[in-house]
């Protein structure tokens, strides 16, 4: 006999079909609750269960006073329940590098075509910065976090944005427990240098090699003993893992 689906689960099915039948849009508000629950042929105790966990994956809002609405879509709720195990896993961190390495390599090329002065000037300014703070001994975590979301931004993709804005607080997160005085602060800056100078040539491929060679360091530094790249002569190892 097939174990019973708990009430709660069958209103969370129910709710995410009405939003697509509906076509609701973030923002849109759902029927009153006596209503929805009579629509859906469940309880008023069901309903808000089921909305409830729907609230704590961002899929809906219910604003006092107001009612339930639908919720704009942001990685929140990722961030929020990420399991700690994930923070003391090393090879998650790993994973996490290989499928952040491919995604920006992959597409900075693109920018190399796309991205306007102002643009190009704005990142000059930040690994700079970058720059200035590790001759001080300063971390940079708030620039260099602006440095990938305002290298990406001449693609216009909103999704590819929230992505790199993901797998950088994630990879921020689960390797910041190493300290950060064990980071190459020089090395990281310069690796953003090499990315703008590599950009205002306008060459798709050195840009692509410089993100290579940005992540590349970052790979060494995780693992010195198996990660080094046949294809390009010996370099010191850093001590850093900051993205």
């Amino acid at each position: 006999m097939a174990a019973r689906i708990p009430a709660y689960r069958q209103a969370q099915t129910s709710i995410k079909q009405y939003i697509e039948d509906h076509q609701l849009q973030p923002g849109d508000p759902l029927p009153p609750e006596g209503q929805l629950a009579k629509d859906m042929g469940m309880s008023r105790l069901s309903l808000r269960e089921g909305v409830k966990t729907l609230e704590a994956v961002g899929i809906l809002e219910a604003r006092q006073g107001e009612g339930i609405y639908v919720k704009a879509f942001t990685f929140d709720s990722i961030f929020e329940n990420l399991p700690y195990s994930l923070a003391s896993d090393g090879q998650s961190l790993r994973d996490l590098l290989q499928v952040r390495t491919a995604l920006e390599e992959g597409l900075v090329g693109m920018v190399a075509s796309q991205a306007s002065p102002e643009q190009i000037a704005e990142l000059d300014i930040l690994a700079q910065q970058m720059v200035k703070k590790a001759c001080d001994g300063q971390t940079f975590e708030d620039e260099d976090r602006e440095f990938h979301l305002t290298l990406y931004r001449p693609l216009n993709n909103p999704f590819l944005n929230r992505l790199v804005e993901l797998f950088w607080e994630v990879f921020r997160r689960l390797h910041g427990s190493e300290g950060v005085t064990h980071w190459n602060l020089e090395q990281t800056a310069q690796d953003h240098v090499a990315i703008v100078e590599a950009l205002q040539a306008g060459k798709a491929s050195q840009l692509t090699k410089a993100m290579h060679n940005h992540f590349r360091q970052i790979k060494q530094r995780l693992d010195p003993q198996t990660s080094a790249d046949p294809q390009t002569p010996d370099q010191p190892v850093p001590q850093s893992t900051h993205p």
